[in-house]
């Protein structure tokens, strides 16, 4: 069902006045599934970028078409999402943001993880320190690769919808090209374009017949869209 004018604009002002670090826990806020920014940073990156995605299905439909330059030979490569399968292969019925792997805990980052590791020296490494908590006496760095390896599926299991990727090969080239998918940003972006169409109406009903915004949000869109047509049409008096 398509969103309601109020919630596409309440949505791009979260989006659009949040830090692009931020952006996924203020899609949890304003989808209702958090109560604040301050609960949903503590929420897990999955959690936040299967939100975003849910909505982005909402909106889109099941097919987002988004393009890719081959790094190789500069071809655009056009890449379709098919969502339903995105969704479906991010699905976790059991909700668990953390696993016990060869002792370590490991648990799915939160933005507030994000944010913490960004301000530091070496952000990979913080955001791992905040993330896998090995046992007591254990220094990861002299571990077996093999064990560190399952750690690190691990962690990347749990990252779920936060760290989709798409392959493929170049048709010019043959390269393959590899690629990361942002629900997050791929619903921002899309929520940009329906509200810079939604005020484009805004300011031209506005101007044909002095509405303010509340009454031009407040009509259908079969509405706006007849009364769009009129004003085109010279109908404005």
């Amino acid at each position: 069902m398509p969103a309601r004018p109020g919630e596409t604009l309440a949505l791009w002002e979260a989006l659009a006045s949040t830090s692009p670090v931020a952006r996924g826990a203020a899609v949890l806020v304003a989808l209702g599934a958090a109560g604040a920014l301050t609960d949903a940073v503590r929420m897990p990156l999955a959690t936040a970028a299967r939100a975003a995605l849910g909505e982005l299905r909402e909106r889109a439909g099941p097919e987002v078409q988004t393009v890719l330059p081959c790094p190789e030979c500069a071809a655009v490569l056009d890449v379709p999402l098919a969502l339903d399968d995105l969704l479906t292969a991010t699905a976790d019925p059991s909700g668990v943001d953390r696993v016990t792997v060869e002792g370590a805990v490991v648990r799915c980052p939160t933005t507030e993880d994000l944010l913490v590791a960004l301000a530091s020296g070496q952000p990979s490494v913080a955001l791992r320190e905040r993330c896998v908590t090995w046992p007591v006496g254990v220094d990861a760095a002299t571990l077996d690769p093999a064990v560190r390896d399952r750690v690190g599926e691990a962690a990347e299991h749990l990252a779920g919808a936060s760290a989709l990727a798409v392959r493929l090969s170049c048709p010019d080239c043959g390269n393959e090209v590899a690629a990361e998918v942002d629900p997050v940003a791929l619903l921002a972006d899309r929520v940009s374009d329906e509200v810079r169409d939604l005020l484009g109406d805004v300011a031209e009903l506005a101007a044909a017949f002095g509405w303010s915004e509340t009454e031009v949000l407040q009509l259908s869109d079969a509405r706006r869209r007849a009364y769009l047509d009129l004003a085109r049409q010279g109908g404005a008096r």
